[in-house]
């Protein structure tokens, strides 16, 4: 392990809002003069850099005999390095750029800012006008003075987005355009994203598996329950990651979760607040400022919780030789609790190529769930209860925890164009407590009470620490090639200390059961190595890449010393893919890759779980990886630029797969035969569907956002028990509705439908987001269906559209409902649960900032344009 670690670092170290509408009227009345264009100049013989060379930027204008006479705009001598940086441009219309120096030639480039103007309105003209925005910072590259005559070249800047972006590997969901989402958490705005489902636990799968989820492209120790929604820009989805991606993720792709982050000129900001029906509060504010090298950026969010559900579970219990058992479980529960979010940075550039960013992140949050549990257990003669007993539980918890991250990226452009190096480390620390109470009593039929209550406690403590580092190059090669390559390292330490404790009647305290509990830790570590080749030949792209990554594990039950180590060897991860543009409105492409899914340490851990009698669970020390093979064939026709249609088709095979299932073991501690969860390995599994997502514009007050997915999944058990197979056709379809209405009002509805479908086909368990559900035997059961309909208005209102009120509804019906069916030769049971049904949200936010390139006093090379000659006349 030490080995690896040295190997890898020495590789990597060697190899290493204002709205966007408001701030575009400033710039208006400021003449639209926004943009900026920097770069370095050399000399072509020797490429050093030239001091003190003369450079500047014009337009012309009419004078007052009508005549086109030229107008400096800006200038400035270039430094000691040969850097020069001119803003304050106009964004609209051509520009000249000269440079001047003692015995060179005079260098002359034509600039254009050509940003396209939004044609839609409401939210989204704002996330087109922020898009715009974003591309007026220009590198010229470095000019290269020489006697021989230069060529113009014209520069040109498009920022123009459309609703929900379709790329060729990716799509990209932008959360500002849903105000439905508005003061919730990154739950709620996955909710809403294509090709993704989130049950009422927070469990999120994409295409029917867990997908690897992250922040800003870096794993993370946060669960999607705490990341504020409004911290969020947007989401992209892929689902058939190229070799550049961690392989990790089996059957599912990656979620990567973009956070807000603003690098403009002068300062901007926003205030937030709102409340929800039952009386939960939220507060968040971002601000952003830069001025000239340094720019430093805070946000802050405050949320408060409340969370009500209820559940129903039947199970009837059948084996040899025993009596069958008619199990009922009836469940309330209520949690309470906050989270504060807390985030900020610097980004600091060096000069024009070269940027270092360090930023930080901070949550603390608290939850106090109270919870009651009535168990009813019948026994059976002849279909009728011969038998009957009753308990009932009441418990009270609390929940603290903490989440720490850090991290220090460093960006070098170089003077080729669409050649960078990047390199970062990313610490990401979790701690948690729970400390829980629960008090249960047991019942006669006539509702007496037998005996005195059982009473228990339960400790809880754990440490999750996590540290990233990746180094990445992109070089541009000839013909419109280039190579992608880069090498990363993910080391997890996780320390867990679980302790039982039953109420002694007799010395009146409470007494450690040492059977129950279950003190571990482990490490877990991945490095990995790529190259990817990518070319273009006209309208023919194409990609191969290969990912190798090797993984170590060890971990230890600390009470027992029982020690458990896998070391996974080597293994390759191709990927290849191709589009060709069929015409100016179709475009072809398909890719394939391999991926891998490793059991965790909750997963092949020896322990088993008795906290719940219906749910009881345990590791499999014997599990092995899934790999997944996938192949993916996308078609995109674009009717017109606000309506376009992307068709997929998809096929995955994964060998070894993980799966839940029930069986009946005898048990040690129990001293009798239980039925209790467990992982196996079944023989395979498969899936294949059709995905269609669709972009329409109706007359520019409608916008239609619709995708909808349809497969076939088939899971293999017959290793593990006679004939055991899942197969099940499943299809679900969501609906995103964005009316602009008169008087700044804006109005969005969105809703989902899920048939019957079966299990989430792998469970890595560990690092997901949500609340715990019951357990879910993958081959042996089924979802039924659900749908869900949300809605929320908009009012935007003062100068500038700056302030804007929300009200948004979630689960206006009341059927966001988790239903499922499962069976097995010894048991058949049906479950329903229902959490936070019908909550509404009122929020009022505010937009604040100034363009301003001065607002603190600095040193530069600037000019006096007015008193400037022309140094091309």
């Amino acid at each position: 392990m030490k080995q690896r670690l040295i190997v890898f670092f020495t590789t990597f170290f060697l190899s290493i809002n204002i709205s966007a509408f408001s701030q575009m009227q400033q710039m208006m009345q400021k003449g639209m003069t926004a943009g900026r264009v920097y770069g370095k100049v050399l000399d072509a013989k020797t490429n050093k850099p030239v001091e003190f060379a003369a450079v500047q930027i014009s337009n012309f204008k009419k004078d007052s005999t009508g005549a086109m006479r030229e107008n400096i705009i800006n200038g400035q001598l270039t430094q000691a390095n040969g850097d020069f940086s001119l803003d304050q441009l106009p964004v609209f219309g051509e520009l000249t750029f000269k440079v001047s120096a003692m015995g060179y030639k005079m260098y002359e480039q034509k600039v254009k800012f050509d940003i396209k103007m939004p044609q839609s309105s409401g939210q989204n003209q704002m996330s087109s006008w922020q898009q715009a925005l974003n591309s007026i910072d220009k590198d010229l590259g470095n000019i290269k003075l020489e006697s021989n005559a230069v060529a113009l070249k014209e520069v040109q800047i498009d920022g123009s987005l459309p609703v929900l972006e379709l790329r060729p590997d990716k799509k990209v969901y932008n959360v500002d355009k849903n105000p439905t989402v508005t003061g919730g958490t990154a739950e709620d705005v996955l909710k809403n994203v294509p090709s993704v489902n989130v049950d009422i636990d927070g469990n999120v799968t994409l295409r029917n598996a867990a997908p690897q989820i992250f922040v800003d492209g870096r794993p993370t120790t946060l669960t999607v329950d705490q990341i504020p929604a409004d911290a969020i820009q947007d989401i992209e989805i892929i689902t058939n990651p190229s070799a550049k991606y961690d392989a990790s993720g089996g059957m599912a792709g990656i979620l990567n979760i973009v956070l807000k982050k603003n690098r403009r000129i002068g300062y901007n900001g926003m205030l937030r607040a709102g409340v929800d029906s039952r009386g939960r509060a939220n507060l968040g504010a971002d601000f952003n400022v830069r001025e000239g090298k340094v720019n430093v950026f805070v946000s802050g969010n405050l949320n408060q919780r409340k969370s009500k559900g209820t559940g129903l579970t039947e199970r009837y219990t059948r084996n040899e030789g025993v009596e069958p058992l008619m199990i009922t479980q009836n469940n309330k529960n209520t949690s309470n609790g906050f989270f504060g979010f807390l985030r900020s940075g610097v980004d600091i550039f060096l000069d024009n190529r070269n940027t270092i960013t360090v930023s930080g992140m901070y949550m603390n949050g608290q939850m106090k769930p109270t919870d009651y549990l009535q168990t009813q257990t019948d026994t059976l003669f002849d279909n009728s209860a011969v038998n009957s007993g009753l308990s009932i539980r009441n418990s009270d918890s609390k929940r603290n925890f903490k989440n720490r991250g850090a991290s220090v990226a460093y960006k070098h452009l170089f003077p080729k164009e669409g050649q960078e190096w990047t390199a970062d480390i990313n610490f990401n620390s979790m701690t948690s407590n729970m400390s829980g109470n629960y008090k249960t009593q047991n019942y006669f039929s006539d509702m007496t009470e037998s005996g005195l209550p059982v009473q228990q406690n339960q400790q809880i403590e754990g440490d999750n620490t996590m540290l990233t580092a990746q180094s990445d190059m992109v070089i541009p090669m000839r013909n419109k090639s280039k190579i992608e390559t880069g090498v990363r390292g993910a080391m997890r330490d996780y320390t867990s200390v679980n302790q039982n404790f039953i109420f002694n009647n007799i010395s009146q305290e409470f007494m450690l059961i040492p059977n129950l509990t279950a003190n571990y830790k482990y490490i877990d570590q991945v490095y990995a190595a790529y190259v990817t080749y990518s070319q273009q030949i006209k309208k023919f792209n194409y990609q191969a890449g290969l990912r190798a990554e090797s993984s170590f594990y060890e971990g230890e039950l600390t009470q027992t010393k029982q020690k458990f180590k896998t070391d996974y060897p080597v293994s390759l991860f191709p990927s290849a893919s191709a589009s060709y543009k069929l015409n100016d409105k179709n475009d072809l492409q398909i890719n394939y890759s391999r991926r891998i899914n490793r059991p965790n340490f909750f997963q092949i851990i020896p322990y088993t779980d008795y906290s719940d009698s219906l749910n009881i669970s345990k590791g499999n020390p014997g599990l092995k990886p899934e790999f997944t093979h996938s192949v993916e064939l996308s078609m995109m026709h674009t009717f017109s630029r606000k309506n376009t249609l992307l068709g997929s088709v998809y096929y995955k095979r994964t060998e070894n797969v993980i799966t839940r299932y029930l069986e009946y073991d005898f048990d040690t501690i129990l001293d009798k035969s239980v039925l209790a969860s467990t992982f196996r390995n079944a023989t395979s599994s498969y899936a294949y569907g059709l995905e269609l997502t669709a972009q329409n514009n109706i007359q520019g007050w409608l916008d239609i956002t619709s995708n909808f997915n349809a497969y076939q999944s088939v899971i293999d058990g017959k290793n593990i028990e006679n004939n055991l197979t899942n197969e099940q056709f499943s299809w679900f379809a969501k609906l995103n509705l964005d009316f602009k209405l008169p008087k700044n009002f804006s109005l969005n509805v969105s809703g989902s439908y899920q048939s019957k479908m079966a299990l989430q086909i792998t469970n890595s368990g560990g690092w997901g987001g949500g609340y715990m559900g019951g357990t879910q035997n993958t081959a042996q059961g089924y979802v039924r269906p659900n749908y869900g309909v949300d809605a929320g208005i908009k009012y935007v209102f003062l100068k500038d559209k700056s302030a804007s009120l929300t009200l948004n509804v979630s689960d206006i019906f009341k059927t966001r409902i988790n239903d499922v069916h499962s069976e097995s030769t010894f048991y058949t049971q049906d479950s329903w649960r229902k959490r936070d049904a019908q909550i509404f949200r009122l929020n009022f936010s505010y937009r604040f900032g100034k363009f301003d390139t001065s607002l603190f006093k600095r040193k530069n090379l600037q000019m006096n344009t007015d008193s400037m000659p022309d140094i091309g006349m």
